[in-house]
């Protein structure tokens, strides 16, 4: 939860957090705001745009084909066909200035309004009908209000998403009936249930926590009788089978008191549902936002009965699945499993342990990893193998963020190797290192022991370059290929079970005139790049390609389709900012932006280069240069292991041309063949204005050959 502070000081932090640390940037389209932000499946809605560098904005581009725009008036007209499925899609804007970041747009399955006039006082509230969804933008310092008719007993469903639709707005909640008095309250992720006590009309406020509000604290509110999932058991089914699950929440039809109460205190229902779990996962699921989500496969179920519930994730399981049984928060009581498999399980209640018991022989390695705040949930899990009379092997949360400080990647979750040093029965300690304190069922989680089964998965990372090693800011971008321009996606690749092979990556569905040279993720490395070049003259596109990574594991040739993450808002230091990044549905591209690329950079003569281990390699490169840069430019080799560590060469303005020397002997390249690139900053002026850019070269392929003995 936020922590709390007055309206005018929380504004003036908002203030110092969209401070323009892209000023420099090339020209980029931005999309900041899409209102509303969602409508109903089989109707038209209109919309208006926020943002910056948006002219001659003459497409919206979804990522479901269901859902389409034609421009009016600098407005769009958005429609959506019957056909779309509930759920959460993303929008981009196309113009002159490229393609922008993406913005959510809900499709829901409920009469959709727009909230009408000013309504910030209880005796202006707008009034709605139940089953309504209403679409709002929040003032500073004020709340929405809206009152509606209730029956005695009916059990109602009070949503205001926002975070998962990428607002500002931390939504606070309040019912009052008639006389004032204040029924419900909810501070915790836009969710209330509300039990009317009697026939009649009620209040509803609707406000930020902390009293922000403008233009990027936008709500969808929904009023329902319908359906609301808090959780599903287990959460995880094995792909292409059909599985039995129970969801626990409210107005289930069918359902039966489960005999238990949500972290509001509110009893919940349990349903009982078959569910064909797909044997390929949705690599654009619902409801994941954390990146380190990336590394998980599965699926979204929403129950409709009538309308469609919430989303509730379901996860690919790599074994059999086994539930939990309850004793087992001791060593006596310890719930025996056999290897491999995957076990469902709750921290629940506060402060549960759960202890399993295997037995192993003298040699035999699992690999134990526990998924759980990866789906969502405010969860610090923790595990623990021990035998009598042996060390025990702690796992907590990954340490490492192999997307630095700019991407934040880190999980709570724990992943580890263990191996047998003797023969007996070993015990598994699962808890939620914090959770003394919590009470709510929905912290779930999923234990897998299985053997090694080394693997990879890829996230294409939307970002602009930083200008400095050190540099902290971060803005909303995705990538744009000027005339004769290389433009680079940066691919972040999460090992597991130990792979530490090269990844080779490829770039496909590119549009004409487009090419890419694979380029490779070296051995052990979690970061490389995609080079895509274009002619002098391409024509203007925008549309998603697909990142793809290959590798060599074992005796089996595997291939992942990265998914993609981008930077929600634009931050001057991410550090301040712990909530601006999340996966996205698409990696996209714009293609022929309005002005060719202000300094380009590719090599004098197109070949594979050929260097004894221990040489200099000395590459000419020519250059193009369209703006003023007096002073020159900065040079680093990339794209293998080692040469992090050479300096950067200068590059004298307005040069022609230049040798790059990349001194193999103190990189430490071994033999091998190798797929390096030239990348380039410089700041200067460009159309008039100051600009700091990032100029790749083409991957050249280049031979390290053994030196011949002395």
């Amino acid at each position: 939860m936020a922590s709390r502070c007055t309206p005018i000081f929380c504004a003036l932090v908002a203030l110092l957090l969209v401070v323009p640390a892209w000023a420099l940037e090339l020209p980029v389209a931005r999309l900041d705001r899409i209102f509303p932000p969602g409508g109903k499946a089989g109707t038209e809605v209109e919309v208006t745009l926020d943002g910056a560098e948006l002219d001659e904005a003459n497409a919206l581009h979804f990522s479901h084909p269901g859902i389409t725009a034609t421009p009016k008036d600098k407005k769009f007209i958005v429609k959506i066909a019957a056909d779309v499925p509930a759920g959460v899609y993303d929008v981009r804007v196309s113009g002159l200035f490229g393609i922008s970041n993406p913005r959510s747009f809900v499709v829901g399955d409920l009469p959709e309004a727009i909230k009408n006039g000013t309504r910030n006082t209880p005796a202006t509230a707008m009034e709605i009908p139940l089953d309504t969804t209403i679409n709002g933008t929040v003032g500073g310092g004020t709340a929405d209000y809206f009152k509606f008719t209730a029956k005695k007993g009916q059990r109602l469903m009070i949503e205001s998403e926002a975070e998962g639709i990428d607002s500002r707005l931390i939504p606070a909640l309040k019912v009052f009936d008639a006389t004032g008095h204040e029924w419900e309250v909810g501070r915790r992720g836009g969710f209330l249930e509300f039990d009317a006590p009697a026939d009649g009309s009620y209040l509803l406020e609707v406000h930020d926590l902390t009293f922000n509000g403008g233009s990027e604290h936008f709500y969808r509110l929904t009023l329902s009788t319908g359906p609301h999932l808090d959780f599903i058991f287990p959460p995880c089914g094995e792909p292409g089978k059909k599985g039995k699950f129970t969801l626990y929440g409210r107005n289930l039809t069918g359902g039966t008191p489960a005999n238990l109460a949500a972290h509001d205190g509110k009893p919940l229902e349990k349903l009982d549902v078959e569910i064909d779990v797909p044997a390929t996962a949705d690599p654009r699921v619902d409801g994941l936002l954390n990146p380190a989500a990336a590394t998980i496969e599965g699926f979204s179920y929403r129950l409709k009965s009538p309308h469609a519930s919430n989303p509730v994730f379901i996860d690919f399981a790599r074994g059999p699945v086994l539930a939990e049984h309850e004793p087992n928060d001791t060593v006596e009581h310890a719930q025996q499993i056999t290897p491999p498999c995957e076990i469902a399980g709750q921290f629940f209640p506060a402060g549960d342990v759960d202890v399993y018991s295997f037995d192993a022989k003298k040699g035999d390695v699992w690999w134990l990893e526990i998924t759980s705040q990866r789906f969502g949930l405010p969860t610090n899990p923790f595990l623990l193998i021990e035998r009598d009379g042996g060390d025990p092997q702690e796992g907590y949360g990954a340490e490492t963020n192999i997307g630095g400080v700019r991407f934040n990647t880190v999980s709570n979750d724990p992943a580890l190797r263990f191996e047998a040093k003797a023969d007996g029965t070993y015990r598994v300690k699962v808890r939620d290192l914090y959770g003394t304190a919590r009470k709510d069922p929905s912290n779930v989680y999923n234990l897998s022991i299985r053997k090694a089964s080394p693997d990879f998965r890829l996230l294409a990372v939307d970002e602009p370059p930083p200008e400095t090693k050190n540099d902290r800011s971060v803005s909303s971008y995705a990538v744009q290929l000027r005339g004769a321009g290389t433009a680079g996606i940066r691919v972040l690749a999460f090992r597991s079970d130990g792979y530490t092979g090269p990844i080779e990556l490829h770039a496909e569905n590119l549009p004409a005139g487009v090419t890419c040279v694979p380029t490779v993720i070296p051995a052990s490395a979690t970061e490389g790049m995609v080079l895509l070049t274009c002619g002098d003259k391409p024509e203007r596109w925008s549309g998603p390609i697909r990142i793809v990574g290959k590798a060599r594991v074992g005796d089996a040739d595997v291939t992942h389709e990265a998914r993609s993450g981008f930077v929600l808002w634009s931050v001057t230091d991410t550090q301040s900012d712990a909530e601006h990044r999340r996966l996205t549905r698409e990696t996209v591209l714009a293609v022929g932006v309005a002005d060719a690329a202000p300094v380009t950079m590719i090599p004098a003569e197109d070949k594979r280069w050929e260097i004894p281990a221990g040489g200099k390699l000395e590459i000419p490169l020519k250059f193009a240069w369209s703006g003023e840069f007096k002073n020159g430019m900065q040079l680093k080799a990339a794209g293998a292991a080692g040469l992090d560590a050479l300096k950067e060469q200068d590059v004298a303005a307005n040069a022609a041309t230049a040798t790059a020397t990349i001194d193999l002997a103190a990189a430490k390249l071994p033999a091998s063949e190798y797929t390096i690139y030239f990348e380039g900053h410089a700041r200067g002026k460009f159309r008039g204005k100051d600009v700091f850019t990032t100029i790749y070269s083409p991957p050249i392929r280049v031979a390290v050959q053994a030196a011949l003995p002395k």
